[in-house]
């Protein structure tokens, strides 16, 4: 008698419940509620509006002319979502942008013809505003993919010193390379200079045990194209003097392995893509100044 009874009440109790959840569902989902009319942010595609100076700027200097576009609206998926990032300050878009126009696309534009000039500029530029820190203590500045895209990040700390423009503008030419190797391949030969010192773990030395395994810095020892690329920004950006005291600073067998990368590099330039490369770093170095004198 006590068990039905119990069971009687555990019944009414369920209809109990169930009558309230149908309610609640009749009350919240009335069919003349209508939908928010206003636009919630970076839901369903959500585009976050530009800047009408800055989109005219791109326009006239970059998009008309060499057919390429900068994203600065901040987009998580164009960078790891792992990771946090900043959006980039709007205020820096163009400062940043006017450096890649001078001293990249400027210097090439005054050494090889137009279609050559279009085919390594990049045709979309990512800005993120931070770098992309790393659990081993690295952090990225910058990423060229598919050889058709570049991203720049970190831009929230450039401001018009030499030390900071030099800085963004090795990141610029360093991602440029990569570019130029993705569409027209190196030497192998290069890989074969010192292919036992690439190694995933190359923050674990510094810049001066680099320098003296024949490495512009400890970052080259990451991959042969790292070395690559790391060779021709140094060269374009910190320039010839620069990197002949760095080379007399290296031990006897990183002084030729040093030399012999600056060889291929000038090959490259001159074989692959009709470069003068000693023409182009003598133009960057030159654009540099010229930048860093206007402001």
């Amino acid at each position: 008698m006590k068990l039905r009874l119990k069971l009687n009440q555990g019944i009414k109790t369920i209809l109990l419940m169930i009558c309230i959840i149908n309610l609640l569902l009749q009350v919240g989902c009335k069919e003349n509620d209508s939908i928010p009319e206003e636009r919630i942010e970076n839901l369903g595609g959500y585009k976050p509006k530009g800047n009408p100076i800055i989109d005219n700027w791109i326009l006239n200097n970059l998009t008309k002319p060499f057919n390429v576009t900068v994203k600065y609206q901040y987009d998580p998926f164009e960078v790891d979502f792992m990771k946090n990032t900043a959006p980039a300050k709007q205020e820096l878009v163009i400062p940043v942008m006017e450096l890649v126009r001078k001293c990249m696309i400027s210097p090439y534009i005054e050494n090889s013809d137009s279609a050559t000039v279009k085919k390594i500029i990049p045709k979309l530029w990512v800005l993120i505003g931070s770098a992309e820190y790393n659990s081993n203590g690295t952090m990225v500045l910058g990423q060229a993919e598919g050889a058709n895209k570049i991203t720049i990040m970190d831009i929230n700390k450039f401001t018009n010193t030499r030390e900071f423009v030099e800085s963004t503008n090795y990141t610029v030419h360093h991602e440029t390379a990569h570019i130029l190797h993705q569409t027209k391949m190196y030497t192998p030969l290069f890989k074969f200079v010192n292919p036992d010192m690439y190694t995933t773990t190359w923050n674990n030395y510094t810049d001066k045990e680099a320098i003296n395994f024949g490495f512009v810095r400890n970052y080259a020892m990451a991959s042969s194209d790292e070395d690559f690329v790391e060779t021709i920004s140094y060269l374009l950006v910190r320039g010839q003097d620069a990197f002949d005291k760095l080379v007399s600073q290296s031990s006897a067998v990183g002084k030729n392995r040093l030399r012999l990368k600056e060889q291929y590099v000038v090959e490259y330039f001159n074989e692959k893509w009709s470069v003068n490369f000693r023409d182009l770093q003598k133009n960057v170095k030159e654009s540099i100044d010229q930048y860093l004198a206007t402001k």
